[in-house]
């Protein structure tokens, strides 16, 4: 079987005469006007995420577990409705967010 390349399709071509000065003017125009530019926005740096350890009593532990298993969960699921990480990051930015009120920090 011969392997061929397919067949050039055949554009038409259209004379440059048949374009007017007035249509070249324009499009002259066009290209030229140019365009505004982009205000500078300043840079964001995105949140890294930090990560450490922490010691915590198991005592604490135990109630934070109680706590955690007080949650409503989804209906037939047997995992606790809020892992540990997040029980703990939810009462941290509650106590940020007591300290910013006792301390009248707005950001």
């Amino acid at each position: 079987m011969a392997v061929s390349a397919p067949p050039k399709k055949a554009y038409p071509v259209i004379p440059a005469e048949q374009t007017t000065k007035g249509q070249e003017k324009r499009i002259d125009e066009i290209i030229n006007r140019g365009s505004t530019t982009v205000g500078k926005s300043q840079p964001q740096e995105p949140e890294q995420v930090k990560n450490f350890n922490i010691k915590i009593m198991s005592g604490q532990l135990a109630t934070i577990d109680q706590l955690r298993a007080q949650r409503p969960r989804k209906p037939i699921s047997p995992k606790l409705a809020v892992s540990l990480q997040d029980w703990i990051i939810e009462a941290i930015e509650e106590k940020v967010e007591r300290e910013k009120k006792r301390y009248n920090l707005g950001s």
